[in-house]
C-alpha cells in the first residue's frame, strides 16, 4: 500500500513539475515575443530610415555624399566634398577627414594660411577641430585611464601621442590672429592642457585662467573616477542612466542606454565585490538606443521597471517608440510597450512618473518634440491597476500641449499631496501645472517660473529646506551652441555672457516662486544635456551636477558641480572635486553604489554623432565626516515605489531636513531609496513620513548612520544590514568594446 502510495505521489509530483515547466516556457515564449516585437520594429526603424533626416547616421551620410561628389556640378564640388568631409569626423573617421583636407591644401599649392578667410574659413576650421579630436582618440581613448580628459589636465591625463595637439594649436593660433574670439581662445589654451603646457607655455595673449578659484571653490574634497575599476565604463553616446536595486538583493545596479539606434542598452548588475553584464540574461538583447530613461514599480509588484525614451532631437526621424521594460521579478525584463497601452511614435526624451489621481498608482506623463511644421502633443498616461495604461490627458486638462519639451517633472508645491507637473520648453515659456485634486491647472503666469525661453533639464527639490519645492531649470540656448566654448570662458573670467542663464526658483509658499538665481549663484549659461541632484558631503544641503555640450566638436567644456552652501548660495566645485570632465554629459545618477553611507556619482558621457562616443564615469564619495540615514519604503496605499513620499527629519541639534521620494531631475535617474545626509547630528530626534495616500507616520530617536526598511502602515523600522562592498578593482575593458 505504501509503495502504491508512493508511486501514485511520484506520479504526481513530476506530473506538476512537467506542467509547471511547460507553463513557464509559455510565459518565457510569450515575453520574447512581446520583447522581439520592439527589436524588430527597431531595427526595421534602422534600415528602412532615410539617412537624411537622421543627422546622426554618419557613416551613411558619408557614402551618401561621397557618392554625389562625381555627380553634381562643377561649382557644388567643393561643397559636396567638404559635407563628406564633415561627415567623415562625425563618423569617427578622423584621420581620413585629415587627410582629405590636407592632400586638398596640397593639390590646391595652400597655405594654412590662405584658408583663413571669409569663404574658406569651415574648411580649416574644420582640419582644426578634427586635429583636437584625433589627440582624444589617440590618447584618451586608445589609452584610457581614470584621469582622462578630467580639467585640470595633470599626470595620466596628459597626452602621450601629442601630435594631435600641437597641429590643434598651430592652427587655432593662426585662426585667433585673423579672427579672434573666444572659442578658438578657449580650444587653443585645451590644446596646449592636453600636452601639459598651460598656463607657462601659453602667449599671454591666447591665456585663459584655468581654473580661476576666484570664481570657484578651492577647498573641496577630490572624488575619484572609478569607473573602469568597477567594470561599468561603458563606451556610447549620449544617454540614460536608472540605478536601483532591480533584483531586490540589497545591491544597487545600473542600467544605461545609447542614442545610437544600433546601440545596445545596458545592465550592470552589483555582486557585492563588482558589476558584471547581464544585459543578455535579462532578455534585453535587442532593445537598442533610448537618449533617457527612468524607472519605478508601475505595477505594484516590488519589482523596479524601466521606461526607455527614443527619437529625441530627430524631427521628421523621430517618429521612434519608447519602451515600457517590465522586470519579471527573475532577473529578466520584457518590454511590455504595446500590451500596457503605451505604443506611440513621437520623438521625446523626457518622462516622469506620479500617481497623478492619487489611486495608489503611478501614471506617466510624457513630453514630447512638437516643431512648427509637425505636433507632437504630449502624453498622460493613467495607470488602470491591471499593468495596463490609457491616454488621458483631456480628461486632466492637459491635452493642449504642444511644444519642444526637454524637461518634465512632478513634486507638490503647496504640499497638499497632489503631485503638481512642471514642463521645460526649449524656445518657448516654461509651464506649471497645479495639481487641483486630480484636475490640472495652467498657473505658470502667476507663480512667476515662465523663464528662461531656452531651457532643458529640469527638477524639484527642497533647496533651502523650508518645506517646500523649488524649481531649478537649467539653461541650453539653441541660437548659440557653435559658441559653447566662447561663452564658457566669458563666464570663467567673471565676463557677461549673451545666452540665456539658468533660473532657480524659490518656492514663496503661496504658490507663487521668486527667482533667486543671480543670489545663489546659478545665473549662469549651462548648456545642459543633462543633470541630477544629490548630497555631495551629507550635509544635508542638496548640490547638483551638469552635463554639458551639444552635438558640435567643438563643444569641449567640462561638465559642472555644484556645492549647496547652508541654503543660502552655491559654490562651483567643479575643479576642486575632480567633477570638469570635457567629454559631453548626459544622463546622472547620484547613488551609493558601494555602501558607505555617501553618495557617488555616474554620468553617462558621449555625444550624438556616431563617432563621439566616450566611456562612461564614476566618481566614488571619499568617505564623509556626516551622518547619514538610509530609508528604503515600500507603499501599500500609496504606491508601491513610495514616490510622492516627503520626509521630514527633526535633528537632536535643532535642525529640520525635508526629502521628497523620486529619482531627481529630467535627465538621469537616482535609486528610489532615500540616502539623507544629516550634517553632525547624531541623532534623528523625530522622523515624519508623509504617505501621499495615508496619514503621517512618526518615528522617535531614530539612529543614524543605518539603513531601514518601512512598510506604509507598519509601526516599526526595520533595520537592515548595511556594510562597505570592497568592490574588486577589475579594470574591466568595457570602454574598448
Amino acid at each position: 500500500m505504501k509503495v502504491k502510495y508512493f508511486i501514485w505521489l511520484l506520479f504526481f509530483v513530476l506530473t506538476i513539475k512537467v506542467h509547471s515547466q511547460e507553463l513557464h516556457k509559455q510565459f518565457s515564449l510569450k515575453n520574447n515575443l512581446d520583447t522581439f516585437s520592439m527589436v524588430d520594429t527597431l531595427k526595421t526603424i534602422y534600415l528602412e530610415g532615410n539617412p537624411i533626416n537622421y543627422y546622426h547616421w554618419n557613416e551613411k551620410l558619408a557614402a551618401l555624399y561621397f557618392a554625389q561628389i562625381s555627380k553634381v556640378k562643377p561649382e557644388k564640388k567643393i561643397f559636396t566634398w567638404f559635407k563628406y568631409c564633415q561627415q567623415l569626423l562625425k563618423a569617427g573617421e578622423t584621420q581620413t577627414c585629415i587627410n582629405e583636407i590636407e592632400n586638398f591644401i596640397i593639390r590646391q599649392q595652400f597655405t594654412y594660411q590662405d584658408l583663413i578667410t571669409k569663404d574658406l574659413l569651415p574648411i580649416i576650421d574644420l582640419l582644426a577641430i578634427s586635429y583636437l579630436r584625433l589627440g582624444e582618440i589617440n590618447n584618451c581613448q586608445n589609452n584610457h585611464n581614470s584621469y582622462s580628459c578630467i580639467l585640470p589636465l595633470k599626470d595620466q591625463a596628459l597626452h602621450i601621442d601629442l601630435n594631435g595637439s600641437k597641429k590643434a594649436i598651430e592652427i587655432y593660433a593662426q585662426i585667433y590672429e585673423k579672427f579672434p574670439n573666444e572659442n578658438y581662445k578657449w580650444l587653443l589654451n585645451l590644446a596646449h592642457m592636453s600636452i601639459g603646457e598651460h598656463p607657462n607655455k601659453v602667449p599671454v595673449k591666447y591665456r585663459i585662467n584655468y581654473p580661476n578659484w576666484n570664481v570657484e571653490q578651492k577647498q573641496f574634497m577630490a572624488f575619484k573616477e572609478i569607473s573602469l575599476k568597477l567594470g561599468i565604463a561603458q563606451n556610447g553616446l549620449s544617454g540614460g542612466v536608472s540605478i536601483d536595486d532591480f533584483n531586490n538583493d540589497g545591491l544597487l545596479d545600473v542600467f544605461i542606454t545609447s542614442y545610437g539606434m544600433s546601440d545596445q542598452s545596458k545592465l550592470f548588475t552589483n555582486t557585492s565585490n563588482g558589476f558584471i553584464d547581464t544585459t543578455k540574461e535579462a532578455g534585453l538583447t535587442g532593445i537598442v538606443s533610448g537618449l533617457n530613461c527612468i524607472h519605478a514599480d508601475y505595477n505594484n509588484d516590488g519589482n523596479i521597471d524601466i521606461f526607455v525614451l527614443r527619437g529625441a532631437w530627430l524631427d521628421e526621424g523621430g517618429n521612434h517608440p519608447n519602451s515600457l521594460l517590465k522586470n519579471n521579478g527573475d532577473g529578466t525584463f520584457t518590454d511590455v510597450t504595446k500590451s500596457a497601452g503605451l505604443l506611440s511614435f513621437h520623438p521625446t526624451q523626457t518622462a516622469s512618473w506620479a500617481d497623478v489621481n492619487n489611486d495608489g498608482y503611478l501614471d506617466l506623463f510624457i513630453g514630447n518634440e512638437s516643431t512648427e511644421k509637425r505636433s507632437h502633443p504630449c502624453e498622460l498616461y493613467i495607470n488602470q491597476k491591471d499593468g495596463s495604461f490609457t491616454e488621458e490627458s483631456s480628461n486632466y486638462n492637459l491635452s493642449s500641449i504642444d511644444g519642444f519639451i526637454k524637461g518634465v517633472v512632478f513634486g507638490d508645491i503647496n504640499n497638499d499631496k497632489w503631485p503638481d507637473l512642471y514642463i521645460s520648453v526649449l524656445g518657448g515659456n516654461n509651464l506649471l501645472f497645479k495639481n487641483d485634486f486630480g484636475k490640472f491647472k495652467n498657473i505658470s503666469e502667476t507663480a512667476g517660473v515662465q523663464g528662461p525661453n531656452f531651457s532643458f533639464p529640469t527638477w524639484f527639490w527642497d533647496v533651502n529646506n523650508d518645506g517646500f519645492n523649488d524649481i531649478l531649470v537649467a539653461s541650453y540656448d539653441t541660437r548659440n551652441t557653435k559658441n559653447i566654448a566662447g561663452d564658457f570662458a566669458k563666464e570663467l573670467q567673471g565676463e557677461k555672457v549673451r545666452s540665456d542663464t539658468s533660473k532657480l526658483y524659490i518656492n514663496n509658499g503661496d504658490e507663487t516662486f521668486s527667482d533667486q538665481s543671480s543670489a545663489f549663484n546659478i545665473d549662469k549659461s549651462f548648456y545642459a544635456m543633462g543633470s541630477n541632484f544629490g548630497d555631495l558631503d551629507n550635509d544635508g544641503w542638496l548640490d547638483f551636477y551638469i552635463g554639458t555640450g551639444s552635438p558640435e566638436f567643438t563643444s569641449v567644456v567640462p561638465n559642472r558641480m555644484f556645492r549647496n552652501v547652508d541654503g543660502i548660495s552655491f559654490e562651483e566645485v567643479t575643479s576642486a572635486g575632480g567633477f570638469g570632465h570635457i567629454q559631453k554629459g548626459h544622463g546622472v545618477s547620484f547613488a551609493d553604489l558601494d555602501n558607505d553611507g555617501d553618495q557617488d556619482i555616474y554620468a553617462v558621457l558621449g555625444g550624438a554623432y556616431e563617432g563621439d562616443n566616450y566611456p562612461n564615469v564614476c566618481f566614488e564619495n571619499p568617505t564623509s565626516e556626516n551622518n547619514w540615514i538610509i530609508l528604503k519604503l515600500e507603499g501599500i496605499k500609496s504606491n508601491r515605489s513610495a514616490i510622492g513620499t516627503k520626509l521630514k527629519l527633526d535633528l537632536e541639534n535643532g535642525r529640520t531636513i525635508f526629502y521628497s521620494i523620486n529619482t531627481g531631475g529630467s535627465f538621469g535617474a537616482n535609486s528610489l531609496q532615500a540616502e539623507v545626509g544629516l550634517g553632525q547630528s547624531e541623532l534623528i530626534q523625530t522622523l515624519t513620513v508623509i504617505w501621499p495616500c495615508s496619514k503621517a507616520q512618526i518615528f522617535n530617536s531614530v539612529a543614524v548612520n543605518k539603513k531601514y526598511t518601512l512598510t506604509e502602515g507598519e509601526n516599526e523600522l526595520i533595520k537592515e544590514p548595511y556594510e562597505k562592498l570592497q568592490l574588486l578593482n577589475k579594470e574591466l575593458m568595457h570602454h574598448n568594446e
